[in-house]
């Protein structure tokens, strides 16, 4: 079974090592040659919002001799083994990402495997897959990564402009947008033009500098994938994975005296884990449920359940 917290004690120390290894290739008062000129390191270190992260792993500002002319290079850091590109999605984030538009785009994704929801289980009286037996859905979150993963999941149909804002960050509040890099605020250090695929902390500046992508053209060539994950009740535990927003959410209700449900596709990531789950916990004391088969006595013939032996 997929863990996310073993994940990322897995790959987060590797990635802040990757960033690192970027890092001390320019310390202040070095020089670095790029695009046929000679600069000299004046800033170089991680841009770091108030709260969360922005698109820049590490920012790198170079002046000539002359002070004529600068260079910022505020270079994603992206490693290969790293299939997430977003994976704890709220309103507020999918915004930031996508734009005005953001709402309108998780929903034609919804749309177009809307078909697998509504084929899902929603009550496993016996365990499927990962899933557990005695469990109750509440929804799905929402992920984007740089692979398919699961038959909920697709290609994130973007346009070229939309995928540059994905990769460099335009959307981004002012406070990521305009980090601090070494303590001091750095308009749009937040926001990426440059990205480099590494697959391991052994590189020279020179090799860091060849390997560089100018991230617009880098967007183009990419595709973008979207997938949406189970948030379930696991009811002998009498819990569920927090306040996860949910892509598309089940609305649990009583319709003459039986447990009815159904899938709500109109209001991505406005609604979560815990309002969800609550409602369940209470429709189901409700209905005096006291052991899980006791749901078998109560369920509608709409609401689809796994109870093979």
């Amino acid at each position: 079974m997929f863990h996310l917290k073993t994940y990322y004690n897995n790959i987060m120390p590797d990635f802040i090592n990757s960033e690192y290894s970027v890092e001390k290739l320019f310390p202040a008062g070095t020089a670095f040659s790029f695009e046929g000129k000679k600069y000299h390191v004046v800033l170089c270190g991680k841009p770091r919002p108030s709260q969360g992260e922005c698109k820049t792993d590490v920012y790198i500002k170079g002046v000539t001799s002359d002070k004529k002319d600068t260079v910022e290079l505020k270079i994603s850091v992206k490693q290969q083994n790293a299939d997430f590109l977003e994976n704890k999605m709220s309103l507020d984030r999918a915004c930031e990402i996508f734009g005005k538009d953001a709402s309108d785009i998780i929903k034609r994704c919804l749309l177009s495997i809307q078909d697998c929801f509504v084929a899902d289980y929603l009550v496993y009286f016996k365990g499927c897959g990962k899933t557990e037996a005695h469990t109750m859905k509440l929804g799905w979150k929402f992920e984007l990564l740089n692979k398919l993963s699961g038959e909920k999941s697709g290609v994130l149909e973007l346009t070229e402009e939309q995928k540059y804002d994905v990769f460099a960050g335009i959307n981004l509040s002012e406070d990521k947008k305009n980090s601090r890099v070494n303590g001091q605020i750095i308009n749009d250090s937040g926001v990426a033009n440059y990205i480099l695929n590494i697959d391991n902390d052994n590189m020279t500046q020179d090799t860091c500098l060849r390997n560089l992508q100018p991230i617009e053209e880098y967007a183009k060539s990419q595709t973008i994938y979207f997938a949406c994950k189970a948030l379930n009740y696991r009811f002998d535990k009498s819990k569920w994975d927090g306040p996860r927003p949910l892509s598309v959410y089940v609305d649990w209700f009583i319709d003459n005296g039986k447990l009815n449900a159904r899938l709500i596709f109109d209001y991505p990531l406005e609604h979560n884990g815990n309002e969800v789950g609550e409602k369940l916990k209470s429709i189901l004391k409700e209905l005096k449920i006291k052991k899980f088969d006791d749901l078998r006595g109560v369920l509608s013939h709409n609401v689809r359940c796994y109870s093979k032996e």
